[in-house]
C-alpha cells in the first residue's frame, strides 16, 4: 500500500483533530496568529553564491556560536533585510539546529563523531510515558541536546545525560502516543529547530510554540494555521523568521482525506508568533514530511511538494521566485506520493527525491537536480527502489572527494499483520520482504558513484517495535542521512538497527572491514541523527541514544579555531 494510504489510516485510527488535506484556499484562516497567546504574565503557561561565500567565510572557519537570546525582526523586503539574512546565514550555528543539521539541510556536519556505534549508547532515554518520538535531535553549542515527545514533552539536557529542564507546557497526555486514545489529541509532530535563543516546534492543531532555550520556560504558543497534519514534518527559521507547513480551514474540516500532507505554507514572526504570510500550493497539491532550506539572492525558503516539484519562495513576503518543472512522466506512467523532500548543496544545486509508478506498476523513485537561482531541471536520474526520504549532499571522503548526494531507498513498511509475520507471507502468497539500499549519487550529474550498502531484506510487515498494543510509529524505510565530517554516514532503519557507513580505505566502496558497522537498539526510527563534534545522537522512535567519540585535543584542531572554546571546537571540518 502506497505510503500516504497508510498514514491517512493512522490519522483515522489516531481520531486526532487535525485532519489531513485536499482542496486549495487563498488565506490563512482568520484570526491565525492572533490567537491564544499561551504566555501569562508571570511567564508561565497557565543566488547561492552569498551562501557559498557565508559558508567560505564562516562554516569553513568554524561557525560562530549562535549566543542565547531574544528573537531578531523578521525578514523584510528591502536591503536590509537583505543584509540581515546574509549575516544570518554566515552565523551557521553550533552545531545541529533542525532536520538535516543546517540552514540549507544539506544533511552534513562540518564535525567529525569519531564514535564507533556498534560498542552501543554511552546512555540512553526514555520517556516514562512510553511516547513516541518522531523528531530529530537539537545539539546547541554547548552540545546541550533537545528531544521532542510526540505528547508534547520537550527536554533538554546535558551532554552527558542530565535533564536539565522538561517543558510539559504542551503536554497532550500519555494517551498521545496510542493508537486508539478515544481521544483527539494534540500530537506534537513538527519537528524543533533551535533559533535566536529558542526551540521552536509545531502541533498538528495548527499551533507553533517557543520555548527559551536556556530557562524551558513557554515565551509563546500561537495558531498559525486551522490545524497541521500527523505526519513527521519540520520546522525551519532563519533570521527572526519561521517557517511552517500547515492546513486551511478548509481542507482541516475534511474528516479523514486518504492525500494526507498539508496545503499551505506559512512565515512566522519568531519574537511573537504573528503570521507574516501564507501561500497555497497551486492544483490540490500539497506537502508531507515537509523540510524547508533557505538560500539567499533573494533571501527565501525551498521545498518539494509530494510528487516532486519544487518550489522558491522569498522568505519576507512568501512571494514566488520560481517553481520548478513538474517530474516528466512517460507514457503509462503515473504520479504517487513520497514521504522524500528537498536539500540544497553548497554547489548552487537543490535536490528533490519522489515517486513514480511505471508502467508495470512498480513504484520506483526519481532523483532531480535544479538550478538554484532558477529553478531549471539540470538532470534527473530514475531509481529502482522508491526514494521516501530527503537527500543529504556532502563529500564521503574527504574534502579531496567528489560531492555526493546520499539516499535511502525503499518501499515503508505496513502496519503489523500477525497471520502475516506468522507464514511469512502475505495474504496473495507473496513473501514478506522488504528491499532497501543507501546510496550515493555524483552531485554533478547524478550517476551512481558505487558507494552503496544494503542489508538483508527486513521480513516482518512492520517496522521493528511497532505493535497493536499502542506502540505505531510507521516510520519511513530509513531516516534521512547524517554525513560527518570524516565521510561516515549515518542512519536509522526500519530493522532498527542505526548503521554507521564509511570508506575507509577510499576505493569508493562498502566493502572493507569495519566499512559497514550498526547498533541494534530494538527499534525503528523516524527521526533522522544529529551530529556534533564527538558525538552522534540518534532518535529512534521509543526515545533517543547518545553515541560519544574522541574530541580532538588543541593542537589538532585546525589553525582557524585555535584558541576557542571547547564547546566549540570543530572537527576535521572537510564536509561543506
Amino acid at each position: 500500500m502506497a505510503s500516504f494510504a497508510r498514514r491517512a489510516i493512522v490519522s483515522l485510527a489516531l481520531l486526532v483533530g487535525a485532519a489531513a488535506t485536499s482542496a486549495e484556499v487563498s488565506s490563512v484562516p482568520a484570526g491565525a496568529g492572533a490567537a491564544v497567546d499561551a504566555v501569562a504574565a508571570d511567564g508561565s503557561l497557565g543566488g547561492l553564491c552569498l551562501l557559498q561565500d557565508a559558508r567560505a567565510r564562516g562554516l569553513r572557519a568554524g561557525g560562530r556560536r549562535m549566543e542565547v537570546g531574544p528573537a531578531v525582526g523578521a525578514v523584510t523586503c528591502d536591503e536590509a533585510g537583505a543584509s540581515a539574512f546574509t549575516e544570518a546565514l554566515a552565523q551557521q550555528p553550533l552545531y545541529w539546529m533542525n532536520k538535516n543539521g543546517d540552514f540549507a539541510v544539506t544533511g552534513a556536519s562540518r564535525f567529525a563523531t569519531r564514535a564507533d556505534i556498534s560498542g552501543g549508547p554511552s546512555w540512553s532515554f526514555k520517556d516514562e510515558t512510553e511516547d513516541l518520538v518522531y523528531a530529530h535531535p537539537i545539539i546547541d553549542a554547548e552540545k546541550s541536546i533537545y528531544l521532542m515527545h510526540r505528547n508534547g514533552k520537550l527536554r533538554k539536557f546535558s551532554a552527558d545525560g542530565e535533564v536539565m529542564w522538561t517543558n510539559s507546557d504542551m503536554y497532550a497526555g500519555q494517551d498521545a502516543g496510542k493508537l486508539i486514545s478515544g481521544t483527539k489529541p494534540t500530537l506534537f509532530v513538527g519537528g524543533p529547530v533551535l533559533l535566536d535563543g529558542a526551540i521552536y516546534l509545531g502541533d498538528s492543531k495548527g499551533f507553533v510554540s517557543a520555548v527559551d532555550a536556556t530557562s524551558g520556560a513557554t515565551r509563546w504558543r500561537k495558531a498559525v494555521g486551522a490545524a497541521s497534519a500527523s505526519d513527521a514534518w519540520s520546522m525551519g527559521g532563519i533570521s527572526g523568521t519561521l517557517v511552517a507547513a500547515m492546513m486551511s480551514e478548509e481542507v482541516a474540516e475534511i474528516p479523514f482525506d486518504v492525500a494526507g500532507g498539508q496545503d499551505m505554507i506559512v512565515g512566522v514572526d519568531a519574537k511573537d508568533g504573528s503570521v507574516l504570510w501564507s501561500w497555497k500550493f497551486p492544483d490540490g497539491k500539497r506537502i508531507y514530511n515537509a523540510l524547508f532550506s533557505f538560500a539567499s539572492d533573494p533571501p527565501s525558503v525551498l521545498f518539494s511538494n509530494y510528487h516532486g516539484r519544487a518550489y522558491r519562495l522569498k522568505l519576507c513576503d512568501g512571494s514566488v521566485v520560481w517553481e520548478g518543472p513538474a517530474p516528466e512522466l512517460q507514457p503509462g506512467e503515473s504520479e504517487v506520493m513520497t514521504t522524500g523532500g528537498l536539500a540544497q548543496g553548497a554547489n548552487g544545486v537543490a535536490y528533490v527525491t519522489s515517486n513514480f509508478l511505471d508502467k508495470g506498476g512498480v513504484k520506483r523513485g526519481r532523483l532531480a537536480a535544479h538550478n538554484l537561482a532558477s529553478g531549471d531541471l539540470l538532470w534527473v536520474k530514475r531509481l529502482d527502489m522508491p526514494a521516501n526520504n530527503a537527500p543529504s549532499i556532502g563529500h564521503l571522503g574527504g574534502a579531496s572527494g567528489e560531492l555526493s548526494v546520499v539516499l535511502g531507498l525503499g518501499e515503508n513498511a505496513f502496519f503489523p499483520d500477525p497471520l502475516a509475520d506468522l507464514t511469512g507471507k502475505w495474504e496473495n502468497g507473496r513473501p514478506v520482504e522488504w528491499f532497501t539500499e543507501v546510496a550515493a549519487f555524483s552531485a554533478t550529474n547524478g550517476e551512481p558513484t558505487g558507494w552503496k550498502f544494503a542489508p538483508p531484506p527486513w521480513k516482518k510487515t512492520e517496522s521493528e517495535g511497532d505493535s497493536w498494543t499502542g506502540h505505531i510509529c510507521l516510520p519511513d524505510a530509513w531516516s534521512n542521512a547524517a554525513i560527518d565530517a570524516d565521510g561516515t554516514v549515518y542512519l536509522g532503519h526500519m530493522s532498527g538497527k542505526l548503521f554507521a557507513l564509511r570508506d575507509m580505505d577510499g576505493d569508493g566502496r562498502l566493502d572493507g572491514d569495519g566499512e559497514v558497522r550498526s547498533y541494534y537498539g530494538g527499534r525503528c526510527y523516524q527521526g533522522s541523527p544529529g551530529i556534533a563534534e564527538g558525538m552522534l545522537v540518534a532518535t529512534p522512535c521509543d526515545g533517543m541514544h547518545v553515541f560519544k567519540g574522541q574530541a580532538l585535543a588543541a593542537e589538532q584542531r585546525p589553525p582557524s579555531l585555535q584558541g576557542e572554546p571547547a564547546a566549540r571546537r570543530a572537527g576535521e571540518h572537510q564536509g561543506l
